[in-house]
């Protein structure tokens, strides 16, 4: 057969032709250049990636006529014999069958002899993770002081799979994956050298669907040109051709999930499902997606973390710019949390509907302005239940102002009640510091409100003496409980601000129940307070629970 694939007919024969390993490829180099190079070498890294390549160009860098050299000449006979698989020094073993101890054994007995016209005798193990446990345990001891003469190198994917033992003799390389712009770069110069017209977004989606594998991405790019009729290949046709999927699909779910379209969400399913393409892989791909929004609005559109395209990133940070990063999270962990029953289930379709239908009912949650325009609305209640008062709340402006009133309106068991209009209202003086009893309220507001809110409601009275007295009516428990807990701290800051002493008569409600009503009223009094809408959304709001009451 003389037609050969383009993963073969294009495979790298230098060093430098190595796409995306230079970390790899450097260090050898070097290592021959200075005489460094070591008996054993391990190559591990994911499928496509060069391990064999990078392999076999070593061995041709040790046996070339003109070196060791990091540059083979490909032209001597033992390079051309290493490039067709003919160059008896040149052993290329598959280990997943040759992992028997005496095939094990029968390399330990050979490697004792002499090359034959080489200056090194080479041993390639590919997949070596695949070898026994008994054939590992032959191979120590030569592994460890083979003769001069005698070089190993090891390929694998899998090199947790691998004893400590065998590590620790080698020198070890990792290669990475491939990154989709290498990977592209690669396909356009491989395209011209065909005299073929792709163009670079049709490129990208091959590159990307490789997953950064350089084989893979040629294995795609084969079938693609295989299957043109003229030189000029169309976007569609790949899609076609490979039964990949549009990523503007990707895009229109997650736009619709967003804007709570559910019918939008059929639609795109039904699409999906009459293309042919396969739901599994589809689900897959929707989850990786959402992993992608979710980088990007974590760490910026210009993170590498994100495999894709400049272009993609720049929309996805458009989409995502007014969404709240726990929002995505929440999506993404509900399409991991239930991918077992799509790739389980016997109606995949029903299965993906029905996930993401769920999707569109979650609720972003509260933003920052949406708090604070809460809390200007409850400002307003607030200043209409008291109409005879100069008194202004004045809504927080920062986070820490909004804890901080999300924190006391928790405190407190009368939050949205109504409150009772007070027997004697003080008017508020015209500066918060002046010495009257509305400035010492106003100064028992900035630290304790709950107690600023009982106290506007008492009647104050001057005593002979100077003292201030306040009579408080028809508190209930849970207030008297309150005050008298704080009794020392209020005396204190009267004290302090007026000079005068502060002695306060709570009147409680009369109540001619059992000591059981006065516990019943108080968790009632609780459980109010905990349903309040205002507590509900800081708790979602800052995923908190209620330790203090």
């Amino acid at each position: 057969m003389s037609y050969q694939v383009l993963a073969l007919k294009y495979r790298p024969q230098t060093f430098n032709d190595v796409v995306g390993q230079h970390h790899v490829t450097t260090t050898l180099t070097n290592a021959i250049l200075s005489d460094r190079v070591a008996h054993a070498i391990l190559f591990t890294g994911p499928r496509g990636t060069g391990k064999t390549t990078i392999a076999r160009i070593l061995a041709k860098a040790m046996n070339c006529k003109k070196g060791p050299t990091p540059l083979p000449c490909n032209m001597c006979k033992i390079c051309t014999d290493i490039i067709d698989g003919h160059c008896t020094d040149v052993f290329e073993i598959d280990g997943a069958s040759n992992n028997s101890v005496d095939q094990i054994r029968d390399l330990r007995e050979n490697v004792t002899y002499m090359p034959s016209s080489a200056l090194y005798k080479i041993y390639i193990i590919d997949e070596v993770h695949m070898l026994s446990t008994a054939a590992f345990n032959a191979l120590l001891k030569t592994l460890e002081e083979p003769p001069s003469h005698v070089m190993f190198i090891f390929a694998t994917t899998e090199v947790h799979k691998i004893p400590a033992t065998i590590l620790s003799r080698c020198q070890r390389h990792d290669l990475g994956r491939i990154s989709l712009s290498l990977i592209s770069g690669h396909l356009e110069y491989l395209c011209k050298q065909e005299e073929f017209s792709v163009d670079r977004q049709s490129l990208d989606l091959i590159a990307q669907e490789a997953d950064g594998s350089i084989r893979d991405a040629l294995s795609l790019l084969d079938r693609i040109l295989s299957s043109a009729t003229t030189k000029k290949i169309e976007y569609q046709s790949i899609l076609d051709g490979l039964g990949i999927l549009d990523r503007k699909i990707l895009h229109e779910v997650s736009a619709a999930i967003f804007e709570n379209n559910g019918s939008r969400l059929i639609e795109l399913i039904e699409k999906v499902n009459d293309s042919g393409i396969d739901l599994k892989k589809y689900y897959s791909d929707l989850i990786l997606h959402f992993r992608n929004l979710n980088v990007i609005k974590i760490c910026g559109k210009e993170s590498p973390a994100a495999n894709i395209t400049d272009f993609e990133k720049e929309k996805i940070f458009q989409t995502t710019s007014n969404l709240s990063g726990g929002f995505i999270n929440t999506i993404l962990q509900i399409l991991l949390s239930e991918e077992s029953m799509v790739r389980y289930s016997s109606h995949p379709k029903t299965a993906i509907e029905m996930i993401l239908l769920k999707l569109i009912h979650i609720n972003p949650g509260a933003q920052i302005d949406q708090i604070i325009s809460k809390l200007d609305a409850l400002s307003n209640q607030i200043n209409s239940k008291f109409p005879n008062s100069e008194y202004t709340y004045e809504p927080a402006q920062d986070v820490s102002a909004i804890e901080h009133s999300v924190m006391e309106t928790q405190s407190s068991p009368f939050a949205g009640k109504q409150s009772r209009k007070p027997e004697t209202q003080i008017k508020k003086s015209a500066s918060c510091e002046e010495k009257t009893w509305q400035g010492l309220l106003n100064k028992i507001e900035q630290t304790l409100p709950f107690m600023f809110a009982l106290l506007s409601k008492g009647l104050v009275k001057e005593q002979d003496h100077g003292d201030i007295h306040v009579e408080l009516k028809d508190c209930s428990y849970f207030d008297k409980k309150r005050l008298e807990s704080k009794m020392s701290e209020l005396q204190n800051i009267c004290r302090e601000f007026l000079g005068k002493s502060l002695t306060i008569d709570i009147q409680a409600k009369k109540n001619k129940s059992t000591k059981n009503h006065s516990k019943k009223d108080e968790q009632k009094a609780k459980q109010t307070a905990f349903n309040h809408p205002l507590v509900v959304e800081a708790q979602k709001l800052f995923n908190g629970e209620i330790i203090n009451y």
